[in-house]
């Protein structure tokens, strides 16, 4: 009897060793499964956008607000702040729509969309606040932060496209695709902004 208690015992240790094995095992792999089929998706977006051109700036930003009744400043409703912040913004063609015609073995002709802006950063990291001035019946807030950082973004993202980021995108574009396209043998590359 002792002898048959102490296989059972011995054979559900065993089972059980192999369960917690087998379960292990299978949420172990199904997790790093995971992990690759997001990785892939991450890399295949990056695939569609040829980002040309990345432009970094840094601005300081001074905020003055109070409240005001006919024109006169009340007083105790001032409030403002400088802000430092550093960012970036990428521009490039967008790969979704290209259209490719081999005309002969040294001839390509290449049709893209113009290029455009991709992303319009500003770093968290790097947003520095100074001089923080609050009053008792106008106070500070993270919307007012939020509202001078998307105007400013709108506001840098206007003047260097003014200046010519998205010329310059289609430039570097057109380098980019030529090297690549002469690298494959063509001689004779044409490229087409619609």
């Amino acid at each position: 009897m002792k002898r048959w208690k102490r296989n059972t015992l011995l054979c559900l240790l065993i089972i059980g060793i192999i369960l917690a094995f087998f379960f292990y095992t299978k949420f172990s792999f199904k997790k790093q499964v995971e992990l690759l089929s997001n990785t892939i998706e991450e890399q295949l977006s990056k695939v569609l956008e040829l980002s040309t051109v990345k432009y970094n700036y840094t601005n300081v930003v001074s905020y003055k607000d109070n409240k005001q009744f006919s024109g006169l400043n009340l007083p105790f409703t001032n409030k403002s702040f400088l802000i430092k912040y550093s960012g970036y913004i990428k521009a490039g063609v967008d790969l979704k729509t290209v259209e490719t015609e081999i005309i002969d073995l040294k001839t390509v002709k290449i049709i893209l969309d113009k290029p455009k802006v991709f992303d319009n950063v500003i770093i968290e990291e790097e947003v520095y606040i100074y001089d923080e001035k609050s009053s008792v019946f106008n106070k500070l807030s993270f919307e007012d932060l939020y509202d001078v950082l998307i105007e400013e973004k709108q506001k840098v993202e206007k003047e260097v496209i003014d200046k010519g980021l998205l010329n310059d995108a289609q430039k570097n574009t057109k380098d980019v695709l030529s090297s690549f396209l002469k690298g494959l043998g063509f001689e004779n590359i044409e490229i087409i902004f619609r």
